[in-house]
């Protein structure tokens, strides 16, 4: 192979790395994904009620998401992948839940989904 067509072909497969959607591009964010979801359900098993929020982000590291609430705010964090690996479906974060002060009250998709229910509003039709 003379240099000319070595540096195009190494151009070429560069190219086609980098690109979104690629077989490569998606092996490597399914490899990153699937490390983050290890990594999320270990750190939870560290995780004590009454932790401030600078103590559970050490634990945990930063959340993909987070959302704010009248009593507190819940952090997500990955742990599953039913959804696919840009997949944004609720099952497959676990909530982490603070209260109005920062501290740690629970986590998980069942004691998220019952403190919520404490603090929904019932609207009486008449």
């Amino acid at each position: 192979m003379t240099k000319k067509t070595t540096i195009f072909a190494l151009m070429t497969i560069i190219m086609f790395a980098g690109c979104v959607g690629s077989p490569i591009h998606s092996t490597i964010t399914y490899n990153r994904v699937q490390d983050d979801i290890s990594r999320n359900n270990k750190n939870l098993m560290t995780l004590k009620i009454g932790m401030s929020q600078e103590q559970a982000l050490q634990h945990m590291g930063q959340p993909e998401r987070s959302e704010g609430y009248e009593w507190g705010s819940a952090w997500l964090y990955r742990t599953a992948m039913t959804s696919g690996i840009y997949g944004t479906a609720d099952s497959d974060f676990t909530p982490v839940a603070f209260d109005e002060k920062g501290n740690l009250i629970g986590w998980g998709r069942n004691f998220f989904t019952e403190h919520v229910k404490r603090y929904e509003i019932k609207i009486k039709k008449e």
